[in-house]
């Protein structure tokens, strides 16, 4: 299994669309030293999801994203974690803990659209 995280420079990408690379990470250990970076040459919805099925993608780590896009990706049993902002390395290493993103990591104005406000985001749960 592995996660992707949508990036725009060394940072979570605040808007997937705009991602200009993943960062593919795969598991048990989620160690960045052992990441793969993959350039997002089109950002059409079907060739990010072709991308991310093709690196056996179980999980997307993104800033904020379109109900369309999120649907299809979670249609095709990827996960979606989103509206996650922060430096890739900090939020990974948040995660590799007990996947769980804190609620630091959670763009401003958004912490209200998780069910669990003040816990962050945990894999699994649905955030509306």
């Amino acid at each position: 299994m592995c996660i992707a995280i949508a990036t725009y420079k060394n940072r979570i990408a605040s808007l997937f669309e705009s991602s200009d690379k993943f960062v593919i990470i795969h598991s048990p250990s989620y160690d960045i030293k052992n990441s793969k970076s993959i350039t997002i040459c089109n950002n059409s919805p079907n060739e990010l999801l072709q991308l991310l099925k093709s690196n056996n993608t179980k999980t997307l780590i993104c800033g904020a994203i379109s109900g369309y896009i999120r649907r299809l990706l979670e249609a095709h049993n990827i996960e979606v974690i989103p509206w996650i902002t922060g430096d890739i390395q900090s939020v990974i290493k948040a995660f590799r803990l007990d996947n769980t993103i804190s609620s630091s990591f959670i763009m401003p104005g958004c912490r209200k659209r998780g069910r669990h406000r003040h816990q962050g985001f945990r894999r699994g749960q649905q955030n509306l």
